[in-house]
């Protein structure tokens, strides 16, 4: 992943509510996998392995936060632990051959969540964040973003 890219997640991730921040997941996920494939085909095995674990890591952070209380849990469950077994048997084995299905079950989910996130209207999570305004500058080749705001932090 590159480091703009880190940065539109952590911007992303500072604006965001709880069902947004599944979606934000879901984005990662892809990136992780695309970024595979790509390491993949080039032949860099560290970089595929890297990509491969931190896709690992966001399905994990999935699994780890379902709330069983609700029958979807469990379905969602048993849908991360596939992938994540899958992922981790083409990990190991160098290949490539379940990412595009993995990838194309985390592409319907998060279209799911990001359907149901324009619905939600609850706050951030995070209070204090920076606020980012873009559009004031423009720079040579595209929009300057500017950061206000000096403390930062999670709601408790």
């Amino acid at each position: 992943m590159t480091r703009e890219m880190k940065q539109v997640f952590t911007r992303r991730i500072t604006q965001a509510n709880r069902t947004q921040l599944v979606v934000i997941l879901y984005d990662m996920i892809l990136e992780y996998l695309k970024d595979a494939i790509a390491a993949q085909e080039v032949g860099c095995v560290p970089e595929y392995k890297k990509d491969m674990q931190c896709a690992r890591n966001c399905i994990s952070e999935l699994r780890s936060s379902l709330d069983f209380k609700y029958d979807l849990s469990r379905n969602l469950f048993a849908i991360y632990a596939f992938a994540d077994r899958e992922l981790a048997n083409d990990m190991y084995s160098m290949k490539t051959k379940d990412i595009s299905q993995i990838a194309g079950m985390f592409r319907k989910l998060r279209d799911a969540y990001h359907t149901i996130s324009k619905e939600d209207q609850s706050e951030p999570l995070m209070e204090n964040a920076q606020n980012v305004y873009a559009g004031l500058t423009y720079g040579r080749t595209d929009i300057n973003e500017s950061m206000y705001g000096v403390a930062r932090g999670y709601c408790i």
